[in-house]
């Protein structure tokens, strides 16, 4: 993500990062939200986001990919896909049971253009300093992000393969008139 779309873990995440921390397990943050509204992520005294909800949300889904960086990074990769195009404003990450744990958003700009006759395929960097990484367990539904183009990388060959029989049918011809290549 850009400067502008730097996540802010919300009270909610923060706290329940703590339990996991205090208590010796960790929080699985599995889906991540994506919406259309556009703002300043409102913060308490602490720095913390208040939301419970993205304003605006369009569409949850599993992350499918997460690589670990290090030092509290997380490369994570998900879909969208579906009706409604609409510029992709605030980004928010949930646990496992449904509580937003951070959230993104900017007034202006948008992350992302999301159509309706298409896939979008985003990766983003998720870095977690206001908590231990070590409460945190990002779960991805796999496969690697990579395999789900295999549909689209298939159209590809198929349409490819198709153009160089027709070449080779338009070779034919020209040879059966001309009597050369």
């Amino acid at each position: 993500m850009s400067e502008t779309f730097t996540p802010v873990i919300t009270e909610a995440g923060f706290a329940a990062a703590l339990a996991a921390e205090e208590g010796g397990f960790k929080v699985n943050i599995t889906h991540v939200a994506v919406g259309s509204s556009g703002y300043v992520v409102p913060t308490s005294a602490n720095g913390k986001a208040t939301q419970t909800a993205l304003f605006g949300e369009r569409q949850r889904v599993e992350i499918q990919d997460a690589r670990e960086v290090g030092n509290g990074q997380t490369d994570i990769s998900f879909v969208v896909e579906g009706p409604g195009d609409y510029f992709i404003k605030e980004v928010g990450f949930f646990l496992d049971d449904g509580t937003l744990f951070a959230i993104a958003s900017h007034p202006t700009q948008g992350l992302i253009w999301k159509s309706s006759i298409s896939r979008a395929a985003i990766a983003l960097e998720l870095v977690l300093e206001a908590v231990a990484p070590s409460s945190i367990n990002i779960v991805s539904a796999g496969p690697p992000l990579q395999l789900l183009l295999t549909k689209e990388i298939a159209l590809l060959s198929t349409i490819a393969a198709r153009n160089a029989l027709e070449n080779m049918r338009l070779s034919d011809r020209i040879h059966d008139i001309t009597g050369e290549f």
